[in-house]
């Protein structure tokens, strides 16, 4: 298949209970309208499907994610492929769930995945509870911290992974 990726999104979503669902979402290039043809024909589309979830599984798998220095179990809730409004830009998106145990102060979600340098543009927004205090941020990417929001990014040809650290104090904690 000639499919080049394009550019990578992903939403974090974090509770108070530190529940967290994310939604990462990949856009890619099709030139030749393979994933058209592919979202017609219902039996190979849910075989790409199951193919693409599977590979997803192995990778967060590999990876080490911590809540509060505990590490948490990452499960794929949903996967979907679609067109991004136009039959050569496929998608393909996952919703994940991850749950960890808060701490009444500081809290802290971390990771660590291969470093390496993207092949496309990647742009992050971690959404915490109204009044969440960001208190610091260890990523090789640029972000910027907008109150409870927290924005990452990176170009294609930037150094992404390594160990990732974002340390915050929910609202309940800051009286």
């Amino acid at each position: 298949m000639n499919v080049q990726p394009l550019f990578a999104s992903s939403v974090f979503s974090i509770s108070a209970s530190c529940e967290v669902y994310q939604v990462l979402s990949y856009d890619y290039v099709d030139l030749n309208g393979v994933y058209q043809e592919l979202l017609n024909n219902q039996i190979e589309f849910q075989k790409e499907v199951k193919k693409l979830r599977l590979n997803m599984a192995e990778f967060l798998a590999a990876e080490n994610v911590y809540i509060n220095d505990q590490r948490v179990d990452q499960r794929i809730l949903h996967m979907d492929i679609g067109l991004r409004g136009s039959a050569d830009v496929p998608y393909f998106q996952w919703v994940i769930h991850f749950q960890g145990t808060p701490s009444p102060g500081e809290n802290s979600l971390k990771s660590d995945v291969e470093t390496e340098i993207a092949e496309y543009d990647i742009e992050v927004l971690y959404l915490f509870p109204q009044g969440t205090q960001i208190l610091d941020v260890i990523t090789p990417m640029e972000n910027e911290v907008r109150g409870s929001l927290l924005l990452v990014w990176a170009r294609k040809g930037d150094t992404v992974g390594g160990h990732e650290e974002v340390r915050f104090r929910f609202p309940h904690a800051l009286k």
